[in-house]
């Protein structure tokens, strides 16, 4: 079955005992991450003991079928339920899952799969989708604007963070799209703020990276379009103003998020065009007949294979004794490329 909007976040605080396999996937990786590892921590007591959980590669479950059915019929070592999690999954795993649905063993072991946007007519999404108790599938997409202002006034709200409607529409206007990341910003913006305070729209200026705006935008797409050269321009000029590598990173991860979804668009039959007008926030006009040519340069795989770099960079440029400006420019030049 595939769960409503209205029924998803009702079925993570508390999941069906039934549902035996569950499929979280959409174009908001962060969002895929944070909703599979909420619904981890509610099916076992430890979803990191090894005892009674077990993550395995989609190759391996789609070059041994059997190795699924297997790992579903074990029993948790000291009792209680078995969590076996298929991370990154991919259409190939499709026909495993389709096997176990159709002759699952005796046992209460829950299946969980994260996988990014997944098209309609795909295989994996239809064996989770069908009309079978033992499944369902949980959509995740990016959040138009009004979404964005009610996640962050949540967030907010959970930090102990008074906020007045004004910069709550700011801060859903500069923060990342991917969930996780607008999270990570909106936990920092607490503590700047503290606890129990209201927060103001000198806070958000203060403390929310968004200097050097424009030039931001102009990197993002010209990245997009594939002119290196400008992209250099623009890189070498954003840290001469100090603008860090994790926010050009960040810029860019927003832009492709953007491309995949409105690439998703155009694989329901609308136009390029037109895909780019549905986007929230709106395409600035002057971006509007670049971020059509861009839709028809970048297939939803290619965005898929970029937001992936882009967020292993960000990963690595966070480590210590990482060459995090050469990493940055490197990553970014080369999807440029």
């Amino acid at each position: 079955m595939k769960l409503t909007t209205a029924r998803v976040n009702a079925f993570i605080s508390k999941p069906d005992p039934g549902v035996r396999v569950i499929l979280v996937y959409g174009p908001d990786s962060g969002l895929v991450r944070e909703r599979a590892a909420r619904l981890a921590k509610i099916l076992v007591p430890d979803p990191d003991d090894p005892f009674c959980s077990v993550s395995l590669q989609a190759a391996s479950v789609s070059g041994d079928p059997a190795r699924l059915y297997d790992e579903m019929a074990s029993v948790a070592l000291g009792g209680g339920r078995r969590l076996v999690r298929i991370p990154n999954a991919e259409e190939n795993i499709a026909p495993a899952v389709a096997s176990f649905l159709a002759n699952p063993p005796p046992s209460d072991s829950v299946l969980l799969i994260e996988a990014g946007d997944l098209e309609k007519r795909s295989k994996l999404r239809s064996a989770c989708e069908a009309d079978t108790p033992l499944a369902c599938a949980i959509p995740c997409y990016v959040e138009d604007s009004a979404a964005r202002q009610r996640t962050v006034a949540d967030i907010l709200a959970a930090e102990k963070i008074a906020a007045p409607r004004e910069v709550i529409a700011a801060l859903a206007e500069v923060l990342p799209p991917d969930r996780l990341a607008m999270r990570s910003e909106l936990e920092k913006f607490a503590l700047y703020v503290g606890k129990g305070s209201t927060a103001t729209g000198a806070d958000v200026r203060a403390s929310v990276q968004n200097a050097g705006a424009a030039e931001l935008d102009d990197l993002v797409y010209a990245i997009g379009s594939g002119d290196a050269k400008r992209a250099a321009q623009l890189i070498d000029r954003l840290f001469a103003e100090q603008m860090s590598p994790v926010a050009l990173l960040r810029a860019a991860q927003r832009h492709f998020i953007r491309l995949q979804w409105a690439r998703g668009e155009m694989d329901k039959g609308v136009s390029a065009p037109d895909a780019v007008k549905r986007l929230q926030p709106p395409v600035f006009w002057k971006f509007e007949s670049v971020m059509t040519s861009q839709l028809r340069r970048w297939s939803r795989a290619k965005t898929e294979q970029a937001l992936r770099k882009l967020y292993d960079a960000e990963a690595a440029v966070k480590r210590t004794e990482t060459p995090d400006t050469a990493l940055c420019a490197q990553t970014l030049l080369g999807l440029a490329a």
